[in-house]
């Protein structure tokens, strides 16, 4: 048949092929929209939420059966809770987000609400993706309770253990096998199950690690790779913790130090720092003080860890961050370092709220301990040398496989990187993106000034995230706005920061 034979039949025949052609392009809108469990099996609609329920996201949630043991795969198994924020769109891109969550210990799923928000340019048209990592949150979680008071100051290194002890021994698990290397297999057999050729892995902090090793295993699966906070392939996470902490606030007061209005309400500050370790690293003090969440008197013995403690997590965020001058020289030269404590009160709360302590020492015990650095030595420092002592006593009971000296060696890959650090990174500071950026050849590394752990939530460095997936390639970024990133006001008394 010829065009001109067209011409000639009558106008509802002529139509007859569109109205196909446009019904076939609808069949997949449709699909996608009417039947979600096509695409997620055994998924149903469910609300995630963080933040105490301040914030939320509509989900479908789902769970995967994995052996516990990969090598027994006919013996105990377990499951695993997964959950995906689908893509605005009718149509996505058939390569999704995978999200790897931090801690070690963090939920996934516990993320989702704050990081869907951050990427909700990503999200317009790919679906994301939050599996709890086996150990944490739904699936089979190791979780580890403790009295606050215990963890708040200087530990009993002999209750500390007894308490690991006896959570280890009630825990439904064969912590042997809840490891960074099982937690990549685990996502690998979620890909394979939601009949994924390809996808995007965006990992902070601790996730930057598993982003990794996901990466050296199934290369041909990854599209692309944003790591943020970077724990790099070399790293015995913890050995170093004490260093870049004190690093990361050192080079904060100095920076107060040559502000003028900073200087001026601060006298000294570098040194005040330097008097504050100091009075505190034999000796404590008791203080009362009432409880931020309870609203309960406490009487605390406030010493080296607590101190520690309260700087190490207020230096996490950019905000929080800037109050660190005005806690330290008020701590310093008044010798009351009551609001010092009640950061560290909450944070204590915060963190047994939000992190499975036993995956922590699988992770640690298996694959950092074995090979940490027999001359680290961080006496001086806020944090001392409390990591070395801790994996120790820890680790040499708790049941582990060391991991083969191959997992600390720096390997590359064809597969995009944008790497991602914060300039006042107090745990995985800019170095560590350096580090990455020579490993791996198809990369770029972005410091985003001011910053502290995670940048993620910067709306130019989610822009700029947004550009790298959609191209999964780090040619013709669009930087400019990297400029306009700095840091936050100091805060120069309690009714916040300075104009």
């Amino acid at each position: 048949m010829n065009a001109m034979d067209w011409g000639t039949r009558p106008k509802a025949q002529m139509k007859l092929p569109n109205i196909i052609a446009a019904a076939l392009l609808l069949v997949p809108t449709l699909i996608l929209a009417q039947a979600p469990e096509d695409r997620w099996p055994g998924a149903e609609r469910c609300e995630l939420s963080a933040a105490a329920g301040r914030v939320t996201v509509e989900a479908l949630c789902g769970t995967l059966e994995v052996p516990e043991d990969p090598d027994r795969p006919n013996a105990r198994r377990i499951k695993l809770a997964w959950a995906v924020v689908e893509a605005r769109t009718g149509r996505p891109a058939p390569d999704p987000v995978f999200f790897l969550a931090g801690g070690p210990g963090q939920s996934a799923r516990d993320t989702a609400p704050m990081i869907s928000r951050a990427l909700r340019e990503i999200n317009r048209n790919r679906d994301l993706i939050f599996l709890d990592q086996r150990g944490t949150g739904g699936s089979n979680p190791l979780d580890c309770e403790f009295d606050e008071d215990l963890m708040l100051g200087e530990p009993d290194m002999e209750q500390l253990v007894g308490e690991l002890r006896r959570c280890q021994q009630s825990l439904d698990a064969d912590v042997r096998f809840y490891t960074t290397g099982h937690g990549a297999e685990d996502l690998d057999r979620l890909r394979r199950h939601l009949n994924l050729d390809q996808i995007n892995l965006i990992g902070g902090s601790y996730g930057t690690r598993m982003a990794q090793v996901y990466l050296r295993s199934h290369p041909n699966a990854v599209r692309s790779v944003v790591i943020d906070g970077v724990v790099p392939t070399r790293l015995k996470l913890g050995a170093e913790h004490a260093e870049t902490l004190d690093r990361s606030i050192e080079k904060l007061l100095a920076r107060c130090a040559a502000e003028a209005e900073c200087n001026e309400r601060f006298p000294g500050i570098e040194q005040a720092f330097v008097d504050l370790k100091a009075a505190y690293r034999d000796q404590a003090r008791s203080i009362q003080l009432t409880h931020p969440r309870t609203g309960i008197a406490e009487t605390l013995e406030f010493d080296q860890a607590m101190l520690a403690t309260s700087l190490r997590f207020i230096a996490y965020s950019p905000a929080t961050q800037m109050m660190i001058p005005y806690l330290i020289h008020e701590a310093a030269t008044t010798g009351s370092p009551e609001r010092l404590a009640a950061q560290a009160m909450m944070t204590v709360d915060q963190m047994n709220d939000q992190i499975a302590i036993g995956l922590n020492f699988s992770v640690g015990c298996s694959e950092d301990w074995p090979y940490w650095p027999e001359d680290t030595d961080a006496a001086g420092t806020l944090l001392g040398n409390s990591f070395t002592e801790m994996y120790g006593q820890v680790c040499d009971w708790w049941p582990a496989i060391p991991v083969g000296p191959e997992f600390h060696q720096p390997f590359d890959s064809e597969a995009p990187i944008l790497i991602l650090s914060g300039e006042l990174d107090p745990v995985t500071p800019p170095e560590y993106g350096d580090d990455a950026a020579a490993q791996f050849s198809n990369s770029e590394h972005l410091v985003a000034e001011g910053r502290g752990h995670i940048v993620l939530g910067e709306p130019c460095i989610a822009g700029i995230v947004t550009q790298f997936v959609a191209a999964a390639s780090i040619d013709g970024l669009d930087l400019d706005c990297m400029d306009s990133i700095g840091p936050e006001p100091f805060f120069l008394d309690l009714l916040g920061p300075s104009p």
